[in-house]
């Protein structure tokens, strides 16, 4: 294909490069002339291993050249936007060189008659190629995005001193469209690379970026927090991470990272608590593990909103213990919603298989007289006597029978606290036309 790479920064240059390497004629556009020249001849304008013999080799082929024009656009068939996405002082996402380059592109497309497709790579917010991106391309060329020319975000996954071997080995090939046919050239552009494409909307390409950056800024700051942690101590933790990164069944996998409702049970809050105070009491700071009970709260506080916010005044919970085919209620989310939502002068009625109000022993006993004084009202023996009069459902659990019984009876907004209610529940809800159902705790709107 012929491409055109706007932006000759490190992803710009490294995308330009690899692209022309795999046989395509590439132009790059920037507005540096310094840049422009470097690449002209057969140079790198950066510093990036690999990348100095790569331009050099492509130039030497007459595959990739560069220009300040962007006029370069009218002859190709993808233009690729690599431009810069900075930081505001105040930590804004400044769009100002997204914005004049999608509308110097569009000024050029006004007359073309033959579709372009857009590729962005800048990073931007999860909504921004279809609100912003596409609208501005519009007004410009004063054609339609999907049939007169075609936006695909396609994020980067590089890093700085590790670039080339990036792109040709990314961790997934993602491609955000709004129209699908968006996402043909960018499939067929990128076919070299040996990772299928994963054609999404634009927003979930655009969150996945974000999402990936925040979670390794996330890990090493967990490190460091841990490092702080052990040192108060006289521990080694390198020792304690290198053992750490060995459970990839737990600790480096897919666990506990899909959005759910808030975490419990005997462990992990009291864990928490325990490290938070201890590192209080050696006066080590640790930020992000303190901000882990913050947080938890938030969750859990999020769904009172929601309820208040529909204006009801009965709910039925089906699930109270921390988390499924469990009988402990051990600093379960549910209880402490179901006392949240009683201290709002919502009434509560609540029912789990598992849980019988009158054989509650031990340490489930005294953690539910503590947080849900009045259980004995709260705690119904069957799930119809929970369902009774309410004006909203909240699920925390995936078991079988319970869900049937939900789905077949309720005729009022489900609520799936937990994440976990398959798929085929949530089309049979869709199915019955069940108002506003079903809704997940981790957006408050319904799918």
């Amino acid at each position: 294909m012929r491409v055109a790479v706007l932006g000759l920064g490190y992803v710009g240059c490294v995308t330009a490069a690899c692209v022309a390497d795999a046989g395509n004629v590439v132009v790059g556009i920037d507005p540096s002339v310094e840049k422009v020249e470097a690449v002209n001849n057969g140079l790198t304008p950066l510093v990036e291993p690999g990348l100095q013999e790569l331009m050099a080799k492509v130039h030497g082929e007459s595959r990739l050249t560069a220009t300040t024009d962007v006029a370069a656009v009218d002859d190709v068939d993808i233009a690729i936007i690599c431009v810069g996405t900075p930081s505001t002082a105040e930590g804004e996402l400044d769009l100002v060189y997204v914005e004049s380059v999608a509308k110097q592109i569009g000024s050029r497309i006004r007359e073309r008659t033959s579709p372009l497709t857009i590729m962005l790579r800048s990073t931007v917010l999860p909504g921004t190629t279809r609100d912003q991106i596409i609208p501005w391309l519009e007004e410009a060329s004063g054609k339609v995005e999907g049939a007169d020319f075609f936006v695909a975000f396609c994020p980067e996954f590089l890093r700085e001193s590790t670039a080339i071997a990036d792109f040709y080995a990314p961790p997934f090939t993602v491609i955000g469209v709004e129209s699908e046919v968006a996402a043909e050239r960018p499939s067929a552009l990128l076919e070299f690379i040996d990772v299928p494409p994963r054609i999404v909307t634009t927003g979930v390409a655009e969150a996945l970026k974000y999402s990936s950056n925040v979670f390794h800024a996330v890990k090493v700051t967990f490190a460091n927090e841990i490092g702080r942690f052990c040192d108060a101590s006289g521990i080694d933790a390198r020792e304690v991470m290198k053992i750490f990164v060995e459970d990839r069944q737990l600790n480096i996998s897919p666990r506990y990272l899909k959005p759910g409702f808030a975490f419990g049970g005997s462990c992990l809050p009291k864990d928490v608590k325990a490290v938070q105070f201890h590192s209080k009491t050696v006066g080590v700071d640790l930020p992000l593990i303190d901000s882990l009970t913050v947080s938890n709260k938030a969750h859990i506080e999020k769904i009172v909103d929601l309820v208040r916010e529909r204006g009801v005044s009965r709910v039925a919970q089906i699930g109270v213990t921390f988390k499924p085919s469990t009988d402990d209620v051990r600093e379960s989310p549910f209880l402490a919603l179901a006392a949240r939502l009683i201290e709002e002068g919502v009434t509560v009625s609540a029912y789990d298989p598992i849980i019988q109000v009158d054989k509650l022993i031990g340490a489930n006993r005294s953690y539910v007289e503590s947080i849900l004084p009045s259980h004995a009202e709260v705690l119904t023996t069957t799930i119809d006597e929970a369902l009774e009069g309410a004006e909203l459902v909240l699920i925390g659990t995936h078991l079988p029978e319970e869900l049937d019984h939900v789905v077949a009876h309720s005729t009022v907004p489900v609520v799936d606290l937990s994440g976990l209610i398959p798929v085929r529940y949530e089309d049979a809800l869709k199915a019955r036309n069940v108002p506003g159902s079903p809704v997940h705790a981790y957006t408050g709107a319904a799918w």
